[in-house]
């Protein structure tokens, strides 16, 4: 095996601001197109040209490339940033060189080496490739969102609402207001047990950073997973979506229109992905197949007309936007009609197919009213119901969203909504006990409510909201069909009698979902 290694003949502290010249980001792994192609990218902070080796483990042939590196003016530091340097030991040197290369031509289900040597650093790994369109192999995938990672996260504990208690509780301890993991140690656990699942590849549908305009939110992404705390994309493929932090410049301009624009360029200076046809939206919106499985991506960043009930946000307006990179999520629109393009294609050709975009449709949290409505959050997933037609009459099997910080399953029509906000930032919950709203109809289970928690004076023995993930299983059955079972975990914090955490493991809510295609079932698991 030649997973994660990484080493350096001068810099012990392989990823600290000292060591310019090597890994920045370490390799990491992206679809390149739809045909199986992978994309392997790293970033340095000086212009140093790695060298890459890719093999078939016990095979003879070694390919090697060194990609020219390329400065990414677009991820620099701003001057507020610079300004902070001294509060902020992991800062890099003010230079991002991009280093990426296309890998085509991979055998399918082959697993391939592969090491960077970059400077005095040496990383090796492994992945394996994707079987060819349409095969009919077993698939399994990782989701989750709203990560939002920035520096802060190493010490916030996020407020913890309380949530439905069990009949035996003794109840929520008086004062314990805020969950007992800060974000960082919580997002830790996730990206642990997520290894562990081995996924074929992981989808996160937006909120990656706590504001896509600060640097240094993305510095503590990509810490977390190629990087200093973890590498899990040095061996498995990343879908990313744009989620509304995405275009937010968080301390370095809001939502001004300009700082939008810097926002999403950061993004799509680290997800070069595969191409939809549209040179204007590249890296918005995109399709990738992986055997049997599609996965349909969108941008819902923004909707036409601007600021009303068919716009998902009331703080971006196309008429000031400064760029030609802003979809629009409206019917007839350019990407609506990709995306139905690309829906009835998958369609056609029997694939069992996903979609995902942040913005969730169907919830009972708190971005689920109308830009118009009193009290809206002014962040909207109500609008892209209007994809929901299209996405039953072409078959899709869920739709994975995040947004409210929540985990949340729907059924609409057949078809399942989850929102999987948990992977380390807030615990968001159900409003409609609170305003009816936002009731939701079609909610078949909400963590807030549907997970009690059960308390045994300050020690938490199970229920409550969590950090986790969904894993989602797609299983060849029969000489055509196929079984998908999605299953949510979590991770929950054990504690001991006086309530301090003493470790983590790893449990199943009670909402997984078997379904036959064409034919759905729910399977509830009694929660352990």
């Amino acid at each position: 095996m030649y997973r994660k290694t990484i080493t350096s003949l001068v810099c012990i502290a392989a990823f600290s601001g000292a060591c310019y010249g090597q890994f920045r980001v370490s390799p990491y792994l992206l679809p390149a197109d739809s045909a199986g192609s992978v994309r392997l990218t790293w970033f340095t902070d000086q212009e140093v040209t790695g060298k890459l080796a890719v093999w078939e483990p016990n095979a003879v042939d070694t390919q090697y490339y060194s990609p020219t590196p390329v400065l990414v003016p677009a991820l620099n530091y701003s001057a507020l940033e610079e300004s902070e340097r001294d509060s902020f030991p992991d800062m890099f040197r003010n230079a991002n060189w991009k280093h990426t290369v296309v890998l085509k031509g991979l055998k399918p289900q082959t697993t391939y080496a592969y090491r960077v040597i970059q400077g005095t650093e040496r990383y090796t790994n492994e992945f394996t490739a994707a079987p060819v369109k349409g095969q009919r192999e077993r698939i399994r995938f990782v989701a989750f969102a709203d990560s939002e990672t920035d520096p802060e996260g190493r010490h916030t504990k996020r407020p913890w609402v309380t949530g439905r208690q069990a009949p035996e509780s003794s109840g929520r301890p008086r004062g314990l207001d805020n969950y007992l993991l800060t974000e960082t140690a919580g997002f830790k656990a996730n990206l642990r047990q997520i290894k562990m699942e081995k996924p074929d590849f992981i989808v996160l549908p937006g909120d990656i950073v706590q504001g896509g305009g600060y640097q240094r939110a993305w510095d503590e992404f990509f810490f977390h997973v190629a990087g200093k705390f973890d590498d899990v994309l040095g061996h498995t493929l990343l879908l990313p979506a744009i989620g509304n932090w995405e275009n937010f410049g968080a301390r370095n301009g809001g939502y001004d229109p300009q700082a939008v624009f810097e926002s999403r360029a950061k993004y799509k200076a680290y997800f070069s992905l595969p191409g939809n046809g549209y040179a204007a939206y590249q890296d918005c919106y995109y399709r990738v197949d992986y055997g049997p499985v599609t996965v349909i991506t969108l941008d819902s960043s923004n909707g036409l007309p601007d600021s009303t009930d068919h716009d998902t946000n009331i703080n971006i307006s196309a008429s000031t936007y400064p760029g030609d990179d802003l979809p629009d999520i409206s019917r007839g629109s350019e990407q609506w009609k990709w995306a139905e393009a690309q829906l009835k294609d998958a369609q056609a050709t029997g694939q069992v197919i996903f979609v995902q975009f942040h913005h969730i449709p169907y919830s009972s949290g708190g971005h689920i009213l109308p830009l118009t409505a009193e009290k809206s959050s002014g962040q909207a997933g109500v609008p892209m119901r209007a994809y929901h037609p299209m996405f039953e009459k072409y078959g899709v099997v869920a739709v994975i969203c995040g947004h409210n910080e929540s985990l949340e399953h729907s059924l609409v029509d057949g078809i399942h909504y989850w929102d999987v906000g948990i992977a380390g930032d807030g615990l968001g919950y159900s409003f409609d006990d609170v305003d009816p709203r936002r009731f939701n109809a079609y909610r078949q289970w909400v963590a807030h409510v549907d997970a009690p928690e059960n308390w045994r004076g300050r020690q938490l023995l199970s229920g409550g909201k969590h950090y986790g993930h969904l894993v989602v299983d797609v299983v060849p059955k029969g000489k055509h069909g196929y079984e998908v079972i999605m299953t949510p975990q979590y991770i929950f914090p054990v504690t001991d009698e006086s309530g301090q955490v003493v470790s983590t493991e790893t449990r199943v809510y009670d909402d997984v979902v078997v379904t036959s295609l064409p034919n759905a079932k729910k399977v509830l698991l009694k929660q352990i």
